[in-house]
């Protein structure tokens, strides 16, 4: 099999959807030979959120890289690659190995074809594809970063050594449902017995939720703003958790929200058991990147920054960090939203920043038409202008910055990969 006809049959998969459910995975699991490769060896840092979960995910992979072990991880969605999912020493899996990963497990995904648990979803297939090369690959460490929710994710089937509950936000309210309380339950069934709980800065409704949650199944909560303290000392941070206080730290992804899910990545890794020196600790928090989050590039004499930000709590971030990177400055946006998000939420957020959004199509099964991001951003008191492509909102965008302004492209991770190959071309 070729890495296109991998690639291709990997992506065949996607109009089964989402399947929320964790009997088939198991299965999946153990008739691919995966049981002893779900921890505690190797050891899973489990990371669930409405934001951020990715962010945390890449802070975790780094600082245990830097301190020299061999580290895993899974990251949902890509962005511009479909082999930035599954990653091995913070590079991503060959095409070589991608293919052979799908020549593998192929055939034991379709014996599922037909019987009692229903066929197998893309996401559970990309999954068992991380646990496999993982296992084949050694690793000690995986910073696994949930799908969707966390109580049922696919993900969900590991024995973690420690888990992250990020934040809580209204998005998927279709399938997670309409309250932070019910949100806050689904994230916090990555918690288990014995294992620690790194809480985020949650809303207090989430929060008594998700401590709820922990109590009730005996994980051993560490909470941000009690037991997980961040200090600003200059341009600095400091990090305190029970028994140790790691000084000098630096994110290396911008952003405001950036600090805090740095601060949770640290506990993390201490709270799972692994012995670290605070030099390890601050290169590998320094050395931290991730696309699609607040990513700048210059093309085409302008700075465009790339965000995947698709719901109005992410939006309220990324308008701190362009207000902040880009003080009194209304700039252009190149806009994409799917079925599911509030788009009129992230227009609302971004107003105080953005001037005018030209919303274009995506290539994927729940995009919104342009006119109806157009039309939620007009609803949030943002002008808009519809596009028929991606390629032409870009062109529309850059033109309308004029020499000096930023180009902004948001409202969706789908959109990122397709808009910089537009930015590519000009």
């Amino acid at each position: 099999m070729t890495y296109e006809e991998a690639v291709a049959y990997v992506s065949g998969l996607a109009p089964r959807g989402w399947r929320l459910g964790l009997d088939r995975m198991r299965e999946f699991a153990r008739r691919a030979g995966l049981d002893g490769a779900l921890g505690p060896h190797p050891r899973y840092v489990h990371v669930a959120g409405t934001n951020g979960k990715g962010s945390v995910t890449a802070f975790v992979e780094s600082i245990l890289f830097e301190a020299g072990s061999k580290v895993g991880s899974y990251y949902s969605p890509f962005v511009y690659d479909i082999r930035e999912r599954i990653q091995v020493g913070r590079r991503m899996v060959s095409r070589e190995s991608f293919a052979e990963l799908v020549e593998r497990l192929r055939p034991i995904a379709e014996s599922f074809d037909g019987g009692p648990y229903g066929p197998i979803s893309e996401f559970e297939f990309k999954t068992a594809m991380g646990f496999t090369h993982w296992r084949d690959c050694g690793c000690e460490w995986v910073a696994l970063e949930v799908g969707l929710g966390g109580r049922l994710d696919a993900t969900n089937i590991v024995d973690p050594a420690s888990a992250v509950v990020v934040s809580i936000g209204l998005d998927h309210v279709d399938i997670l449902g309409g309250t932070l309380e019910s949100i806050a339950f689904e994230k916090a069934g990555v918690a288990k017995p014995g294992r620690p709980l790194i809480v985020g800065d949650l809303p207090p409704s989430a929060l008594e939720t998700v401590l709820r949650q922990a109590d009730a199944v005996g994980s051993p909560a560490w909470v941000f703003g009690r037991e997980v303290r961040l200090h600003r000392d200059g341009e600095l941070w400091t990090v305190s958790v029970p028994g140790r206080t790691v000084t000098g730290l630096c994110p290396g992804i911008e952003g405001a929200a950036q600090p805090h899910n740095m601060a949770l990545a640290v506990a993390a890794v201490l709270a799972a058991g692994a012995q670290l020196p605070d030099d390890a600790i601050r290169l590998g928090a320094a050395t931290t990147s991730l696309p699609g989050r607040f990513e700048r590039r210059q093309i085409a004499g302008h700075t465009v920054v790339l965000d995947g930000a698709h719901n109005a709590e992410a939006a309220s971030v990324l308008a701190r960090s362009m207000l902040r990177a880009f003080p009194g400055v209304r700039v252009p946006m190149v806009a994409g939203s799917v079925r599911g998000h509030d788009p009129v939420g992230v227009f609302r957020e971004l107003s105080p920043c953005v001037e005018r959004v030209f919303a274009c199509p995506l290539e994927f099964a729940r995009a919104l038409q342009p006119h109806a991001v157009a039309e939620a951003a007009e609803r949030a008191g943002v002008a808009a202008e519809p596009c028929a492509s991606v390629g032409e909102a870009v062109a529309r965008a850059v033109h309308a910055a004029g020499p000096g302004r930023p180009v902004l492209v948001s409202g969706s991770f789908y959109l990122l990969g397709e808009a910089a190959r537009a930015l590519a071309r000009l």
